[in-house]
Order: C-alpha cells, then structure tokens, then sequence
C-alpha cells in the first residue's frame, strides 16, 4: 500500500496532459534536430554533459555510429564547449579535458582571436599567458591531442616542453626591458623549427591511447587493439559483432579488450564475475562463475587483451549475447601458444659491435619465456636464417616488441605463427 500510494501521488503530477503534451513537443523538436543537423545536435548535447565522463563516452559512441567525425581538442580551432567546424566534424570541447580549467582555455582564445592561429610549440608558448596556462595544463593538452598541430608528435611536444616555456621566459623578459631578439628567437623558418624541437622517437600506440583516456576519460583518436590487428587471426575468426550463440557443449573464442569489471558474492559466499570485452566493432559480456573466477584470476583486468573461449547464449535480460568463460589467455601467453617465432630482419650493415651489443641486452631482459627468436641475415653476397639457441628463447611482451621495432626498425620484426 506504502509503495502504491507513492505511485498515485507521482502519477497526479507525471503524468498530467500538459506534461505530456509538452514533452511530446520537446521530443519531436529533439528529434527533428537530430535527423537534420545531426553534427551541431550532438556537438550541443556533449557540451550539457561535458562534466560527465561516462555520459560523453556513450555520445562519441552514438557519433561513431552516426557516421559523425569527433575530431581531438584544438588550440587552434576549439573553443571551450563542443563545436562543428566547416566540414561538419565535431571539434572536441577543450573545456571537457580533464585538469584544464575556464581561465587557461579563455587564456588560449584571446591570444588566438589577437594574433591568429599559433604556428607551433613555441609560438604558443610565447603569445598565451603561462601564469595561467601552467607546465602542468600544458601538458594535459599535449596527452588529449590539442597541440597535435603544433609539433612533429606528442612525443616531441612533450619532450620540448622546458625549452619552449624558457623560451618563452627569456622573451617576455627582454621584451619588458624593451629588447628585440637579434637572432629571432621565435623563428617561422621551418627548418629553424623542426631542428628545435626535440628528437625523440614517437610514443608506442598504447602510451598516447592512455594519455587520451587520462585526459579525455576515452580512447578519441584510436582503439588498443588496433596494434594486435595482425595477429588476432590466429587467436580467433571470429569479431565480437559476430558472435553468435553456441549449443551447450560448443565454444567460440573471442578476443577483446577489457573494459569494465564487476566482481560479486553469490549466495555461498564465493565471488564471480561479469567482464566486458570490446574489440571496436561490438561489446560483449562475459560471465566468470566462482570456479573460473578463482582460476583465472591473475589475467582479469582493466585494460588487458584477452583472448576467451566459451559458450555463447542470448540473455533475455540484457537483450543481447553473453558468453560463460571456459579458458582464457592474455595476449602474452596467447602469442607462447601460437606463435612460432620473433623474427629479427638483420642486414649486414647493421650488424657491427655497437648494435649487436644493443640487441643481446635488450634480448636479455625478456629471456626464460617461451617464444623462440629467428634471425633472419642478409649480406649483400647471401642470406641465412638463424635460430637462437633455448637460452635465448623470450617473454613476448608488448615492451618487447615495441622496443625491437625501434632499435631495428619498424619492418624488420614481424611474428611469425603455427
């Protein structure tokens, strides 16, 4: 009785003609702005709900599926709420990074509205206030992509960030003692610039993505996966999207990035968990009973890649496929089971002293694993390959890898497979 007589005094208030007929309007006139002005309706409703993360996530999201394109924030062209530039892309709202607040942004805009867009790092630096706009918003714009403009790389942003605000120092204070700088310090000669910007080797996929997410509260400009594309084929046929039921005693194997994770108690006591996976086409959720749940344990978090097998139903709760966990890998011992080798592309030229020295130290770092390394030597009178002995068989983590690719060079290591 308690709970209906609650419902009957909300219904004599919610549920009233005016009420109704009201918010039939203001659906109708939402909808309307939706279908004709998708870009500028969307734009409008991440900018009510630029303070909640988990809101504008979805929104991008929605855009993706819109067909919409959400562009990183813009010193050069954003303003503090979500815009739409001439070529009806949504420019992200720099008001919605994370750690920049209303004075550095108006900052930005007034010394871009007096003097034109900034030509790079140390152009910014000079014109924008740095009483305001601070060492550590500076780099909160460098991670969420707003200076991409205005460099080689966030890398390199990042790495010139004290010469270009020293920089800045040292002209603002010639320039209160009425000074000109003879050898212009803040040359536009391309060369002059592209030499003044720090030589560093640009950030793996996986380091700029998680500035993104720190800054942003989402991946805008990628996906983590994106960098396991090539080697995913062998862990599975099957995308998220595609996943369909499987009879009892069937499997599928998927394989995603984990996204969220909620551990529970059931009755007894014992803890389980649901853990969603995403692969950039669809989501999926995944059920860990306790059995399981205590069992792969270890490998069960935030922002790994795991590759899961199990059996697939549709849950009439959800309205959508859930999958009961059987066995699952993270991309690790994925590539220990199904890969057959590292191989290393070593041209003659490379191999002196120096470099091999290089190479055996960074090998030695990952070495008791269980992936093989093949050497692959090309001389300019033959060729051979080469496999190392067991001691030298490694770990193959992602750091691994990364680090080989800078040392040898993007092309010259590859994973080879069963």
């Amino acid at each position: 009785m308690k709970i209906f007589d609650l419902v009957e005094k909300f219904a004599g208030y919610g549920f009233n003609k005016s009420h109704s007929a009201a918010y039939a309007l203001v659906s109708y006139q939402t909808l309307w702005m939706k279908r004709h002005h998708p870009a500028e309706f969307m734009a409008a409703v991440m900018s009510a709900d630029m303070d909640n993360t988990d809101k504008i996530v979805t929104l991008v999201d929605e855009c993706q599926r819109m067909e919409l394109t959400v562009l990183p924030p813009d010193v050069n062209t954003g303003l503090y709420k979500f815009t739409v530039n001439p070529q009806n892309q949504i420019v992200y709202g720099i008001g919605a990074v994370k750690g920049v607040g209303e004075g550095p942004i108006e900052a930005i805009i007034e010394a871009r509205e007096a003097n034109g867009p900034f030509s790079d790092l140390f152009d910014f630096c000079a014109r924008v206030d740095l009483k305001k706009v601070n060492k550590r918003v500076l780099e909160k714009l460098v991670y969420s992509g707003a200076m991409d403009n205005l460099g080689p790389h966030r890398a390199s942003l990042m790495a010139t960030l004290p010469e270009a605000i020293a920089a800045a120092d040292q002209h603002a204070k010639a320039e209160s003692f009425g000074q000109s700088d003879m050898f212009g310090l803040l040359t536009t000669e391309p060369e002059a610039v592209e030499q003044a910007f720090a030589d560093v080797p640009k950030w793996a996929e996986k380091v700029w993505l998680e500035g993104e997410r720190e800054t942003l509260g989402l991946y805008l400009t990628g996906h983590p996966i994106n960098q396991y594309q090539k080697e995913l084929k062998h862990y599975t046929k099957t995308r998220l999207v595609d996943v369909k039921p499987t009879p009892r005693d069937g499997s599928v194997t998927a394989v995603g990035l984990v996204i969220d994770m909620r551990v529970m108690v059931n009755k007894k006591g014992r803890r389980w968990a649901i853990v969603t996976l995403d692969d950039k086409s669809a989501r999926l959720d995944v059920r860990f009973f306790p059995d399981m749940f205590e069992q792969f344990e270890a490998v069960l978090e935030k922002d790994r890649i795991l590759v899961i097998s199990g059996q697939v139903s549709f849950d009439e709760y959800s309205g959508g496929n859930t999958m009961t966990a059987r066995d699952v890998l993270d991309i690790v011992q994925a590539r220990e089971k199904n890969a057959r080798a590292i191989v290393l592309q070593l041209e003659q030229a490379w191999c002196n002293a120096d470099n091999v020295g290089r190479l055996k130290t960074l090998l030695s770092q990952y070495q008791g694993g269980a992936c093989p390394i093949q050497l692959c030597y090309t001389h300019p009178d033959a060729s051979a390959t080469l496999m190392v002995g067991a001691q030298w068989y490694v770990v193959p983590q992602d750091e691994l890898l990364y680090d080989l690719r800078v040392t040898l060079g993007e092309e010259q290591v590859s994973l080879t497979f069963h």
